[in-house]
């Protein structure tokens, strides 16, 4: 895949806040269409598609931060004030709930309405309701699909392929060496593959504190094994959050630690990427926004060697089969306080049409329904053919304008088993108490049920299946 280089792309120091300056004899722009993001790829080559946009009296500006809280709080802080510091902002799905439920979003059905082209046709069904729709099921939407993600998988080909290797697994575990497929085939190749002794740990997965980094990755385990983070109907947490299933799976993500490097437990995306770069890890779960870089040797000296696909589910204590992990990746909302929507609305015209969006997808995860289910896209590189099957596996947090809290509740008492802290049970009995309180708070009422289930997915939404149904590796 075509690596994106940095010294061609506007840098983050120099979007900062700076906007963008007349060059000599040129005359400055009328309209700045300001957008909060993310630093990174992702917005620096939206930057370079709107170069080309064909109104030159219109210019798109970053406002760009480091990911994590600042991000979420840059946005929210502008809202909270009504302010028009900026037009547009690509924030996280399930931030929807908190901007659209306080009023500051501007409608997407009324863009709708208003463009002879943008249209919800354009877009996967799945990918408008999770990164746009307020409240669940309501067909009222607040953002459009524009740098889809997904929690994926990457191995070690050279490690998985060798004859060696595959002997000594089967003799010690009874079955074949292949990617897995469940976690709990996973959890046996990760302890087959750590040895210290020569720099090589078995599994690498995010677990740090900061913002969502430990609950994106537990909660694939968690609603792998049949597990919820409450029931949207009851708005019970307790029973649900600490439910026997549940606690099998934050318990199986907590285990897998034991397989990686030392000081995994406070890793983020970047900790893992260094890991896997270097040659430390066998296996890794990661998202798919930096398979570019992984898969580019420039960066990845194993990149030749690195393989992709998607995570493994589990095999939950009711012998039910289920594969789920965390949605990522943004939508496009709007400002609803900014005096810029008619220029803000043809820009989106142009900047989704299939031809910008086939470039910024060369890089990136595009929400265009035409691109991602084209075949000149997945068969850019190895792993897009992946991506393309994720979605139907994904999940997501709470659709709450509580969501930011909620999280941090979370955060910290997952964080408390992975430090040891707390036992798994422990802390999500924590969590699910204090959860709970932030809803009862917020003036939800809390409907108890008579019976709460030993595996909530069969309860909330049923996706077991009898049988494990495989999916293919690079």
């Amino acid at each position: 895949m075509k690596r994106i280089r940095r010294a061609h792309l506007v840098t983050t120091a120099a979007v900062l806040g700076a906007g963008w300056l007349a060059l000599p004899g040129t005359a400055l722009a009328q309209t700045e269409l300001v957008f909060v993001w993310h630093a990174g790829t992702c917005a620096d080559i939206l930057v370079e598609i709107s170069r080309d946009y064909p109104d030159q009296n219109v210019r798109i500006v970053p406002a760009l931060v480091p990911y994590g809280p600042e991000w979420h709080n840059k946005i929210a802080s502008e809202f909270a004030i009504k302010g028009q510091g900026f037009d547009f902002a690509m924030w996280d799905s399930q931030s929807t709930a908190e901007f659209a439920g306080g009023g500051h979003a501007y409608s997407v059905n009324e863009i709708f309405d208003r463009s002879d082209y943008l249209s919800p046709d354009l877009f996967a069904p799945a990918a408008l309701a999770q990164y746009g729709e307020y409240p669940d099921g309501s067909g009222k939407y607040w953002g459009l699909p524009v740098n889809m993600d997904a929690y994926g998988f990457m191995y070690r080909k050279d490690l998985f392929e060798n004859p060696d290797e595959q002997a000594a697994f089967k003799a010690r575990f009874g079955y074949d060496l292949a990617p897995p497929q469940t976690y709990q085939q996973a959890r046996d190749m990760a302890e087959f593959f750590t040895r210290p002794d020569q720099g090589l740990y078995g599994w690498g997965q995010m677990g740090g504190r900061d913002y969502d980094f430990a609950t994106t990755a537990s909660n694939s385990f968690m609603w792998s094994f049949g597990g919820e983070l409450y029931n949207p109907q009851t708005f019970e947490v307790k029973g649900y959050l600490d439910s026997p299933a549940s606690i099998d799976g934050v318990k199986a993500y907590v285990d897998m630690f034991k397989f990686g490097p030392p000081g995994s437990g406070n890793w983020g995306w970047d900790e893992v990427n260094a890991a896997f770069q270097q040659g430390s890890l066998a296996m890794a779960m990661q998202w798919y926004y930096f398979n570019g870089s992984n898969a580019d040797p420039a960066v990845n000296p194993k990149a030749e060697v690195t393989g992709f696909g998607n995570l493994p589910g589990a095999v939950g204590r009711d012998g039910k089969f289920r594969r789920q992990f965390s949605v990522g990746g943004q939508g496009m909302g709007v400002n609803g306080y900014s005096q810029k929507i008619d220029a803000l609305i043809k820009f989106m015209e142009w900047y989704f049409q299939p031809a910008q969006q086939a470039r910024y997808a060369a890089v990136c995860q595009t929400g265009l329904k035409a691109v991602l289910d084209s075949p000149e896209w997945q068969q850019l590189n190895s792993y897009n053919r992946h991506f393309a099957r994720a979605f139907q596996y994904t999940n997501d947090y709470w659709h709450l304008p509580e969501y930011a809290i909620l999280l941090d509740e979370l955060q910290e008492e997952v964080s408390n088993a992975i430090s040891g802290k707390k036992t798994v049970a422990q802390a999500l009995a924590d969590a699910a108490a204090r959860n709970e309180r932030t809803l009862e708070m917020a003036g939800y009422t809390i409907t108890r049920s008579a019976t709460l289930p030993e595996v909530p997915d069969q309860l909330i939404t049923p996706v077991g299946t009898d049988a494990v149904v495989a999916l293919p590796f690079d």
